[in-house]
């Protein structure tokens, strides 16, 4: 028995994930105490060796003497993360939180995890702080295979803050200015593979998922992948990144999973890993004059600066495929369907399109798109109601630190600490009236406004946040590129509202696409299928 508490408490003071490690609490002691019995004893052995120690875990997390004791939650769910993992298999996760926060209020506990939903301005300046947190394992399986860690998996804010110097480069306004005519090209092909299509039933799902690729492609590695043009993808890119993005969202819930990920097959995750690595290597060789995001990372333009090494410009490619491919992706198939759910809403975009770019005027004049306050309203609603990753943000309150206060509560050291943005961008605190509704007037500012049922109100009683909306994270470590993801939102809804009118077929039931929808670190996503009306004289 004394074995066994020595284990126990050796996993519950120092989280050890290590492999061998395992190997010697789990497997090596009880068969070093038991090598001298029958085979069989010596599996007895073993098998009583772990259940004592879950039978301990369980016992003590349940237990008025955990540190958590005090705050509410699921009953599994207090047990082990392990349940969160089974959640996130599931795809539900973003929505099973939400009810526990209307269950048990605006803090929860699963495991040694405190979700909060309520509390997103004290929890901004607990994140924000350079003293008492840090980022989770949670972000452990952002890293490629030679074990070096992308941008947003680094701990080390400082670390951190010198990998970033390329991205902020990257995304300035020069170099912003510089992506347009790629931004012009993928999107004039993507209409006019539409066009084509005219009056015929498709998957605009499909067709958005190849744009965000093709675009990706040129952007981040000057390199042509003619996915929209021929209208498949048969190398299988968008299967290799959603299947890369679910493995990494069931292990890194999981902290003794993380460090067996690498030995995982040449699937899933690990094959994000190989893609990118061939991307930038390729790149790298062969140079290039284009205006492209790599250019900030090679040798000559930013590693030098930064100090990354050719294995962390790897890991960031890999960053630069996930987050620039299926996520924006994502944000504008939810617009579409939110147009397809609300034609009196894409009645008005599209005569904001059309007083803006009136006959003989370019709907891809990106200069006027951030001016355009309805598009904008539009597609900041989008991203409140169905952000892209819906779960959020983790830190942990560093061990040594003594814990942190957030919000009057006490949070122990060693606690993970949860903000989910699903939750978050629908709390009545922040965005009101209608936070589960699309009604994208919340963003627009004037005097009263006419809710959807007719009635009128005044500002005075209209809530919108910005500050809880964080569709793109917040802080020294939110996204990246989110100014890119922005500018090529505006473009496509611009230029496609403006040329189409989108019409649902009339057997395709709009609520299936929510329940279609899989939280997986970022939101997968099944068909929508439309029929696209040309308009006349566009």
């Amino acid at each position: 028995m004394r074995r066994v508490q020595a284990c126990y408490l050796i996993y519950k003071q120092f989280e050890p994930n290590h492999p061998s490690i395992h190997a010697v609490l789990l497997l090596g002691m009880p068969v070093l105490l038991a090598r001298q019995l029958p085979v069989l004893q010596q599996i007895g052995a073993v098998a009583s060796h772990w259940g004592l120690i879950l039978a301990l875990t369980a016992l003590y997390r349940r237990s008025p003497f955990h540190p958590l004791a005090k705050f509410p939650g699921p009953t599994l769910g207090k047990l082990s993360k392990i349940y969160v993992a089974y959640l996130t298999a599931r795809g539900d996760l973003y929505r099973v939180i939400e009810s526990w926060h209307e269950q048990y209020g605006d803090v929860i506990r699963i495991g040694s995890c405190m979700f909060g939903w309520g509390l997103i301005q004290l929890w901004s300046s607990f994140c924000l702080a350079a003293g008492p947190n840090e980022l989770t394992f949670y972000y452990d399986t952002r890293l490629n295979p030679e074990g070096d860690f992308q941008l947003d998996g680094i701990r080390d804010f400082s670390v951190h803050a010198a990998r970033r110097k390329p991205w902020a480069r990257a995304m300035s306004s020069a170099a912003l200015k510089g992506y347009e005519p790629i931004l012009q090209m993928k999107t004039l092909e993507l209409m006019e593979e539409l066009s084509k299509r005219h009056r015929e039933k498709i998957d605009i799902s499909h067709w958005t998922n190849l744009f965000s690729f093709d675009v990706l492609g040129h952007v981040a590695f000057d390199r042509e992948l003619g996915l929209v043009k021929s209208g498949e993808d048969s190398d299988g890119l968008i299967h290799i990144v959603e299947g890369g993005v679910y493995a990494g969202a069931l292990i890194s819930h999981v902290l003794w999973m993380v460090p067996f990920f690498k030995y995982i097959p040449a699937k899933g995750l690990r094959a994000v890993q190989l893609l990118a690595a061939s991307y930038v290597q390729e790149r790298t060789s062969k140079g290039s004059k284009s205006k492209d995001l790599s250019r900030f990372f090679t040798e000559d333009e930013g590693a030098a600066q930064s100090g990354a090494t050719m294995g962390e410009i790897t890991a960031d490619g890999m960053l630069a495929i996930i987050a620039g491919s299926d996520t924006t992706s994502t944000m504008l198939t939810n617009l579409w369907y939110f147009m397809l759910r609300h034609p009196e809403y894409a009645e008005r975009l599209r005569k904001e399109i059309d007083l803006t770019f009136p006959p003989g005027e370019d709907p891809l004049d990106f200069s006027r798109h951030a001016d355009m306050p309805y598009l904008n309203a539009c597609i900041n609603e989008t991203l409140r109601v169905l952000p892209p990753a819906p779960g959020g943000l983790q830190r942990t309150v560093k061990r040594g630190s003594g814990g942190a206060t957030i919000c009057s509560y006490f949070v122990p050291e060693c606690t993970q600490v949860s903000v989910p943005i699903f939750s978050v961008h629908r709390d009545s605190r922040e965005f009101s009236p209608l936070p589960d509704d699309f009604w994208p007037d919340r963003w627009l500012t004037q005097d009263s406004y006419v809710l959807p049922n007719g009635d009128v109100i005044g500002k005075e009683q209209v809530i919108t946040n910005r500050g809880a909306f964080i569709p793109f994270s917040f802080g020294p470590q939110n996204c990246a590129g989110r100014a890119l993801a922005m500018v090529e939102m505006r473009a496509v809804a611009c230029v496609m509202m403006h040329k189409f009118e989108l019409r649902k077929p009339k057997e395709y039931d709009l609520n299936q696409w929510e329940k279609d929808m899989w939280d997986a670190l970022i939101m997968l996503r099944g068909k929508l299928p439309v029929i696209l009306e040309q308009r006349q004289g566009h």
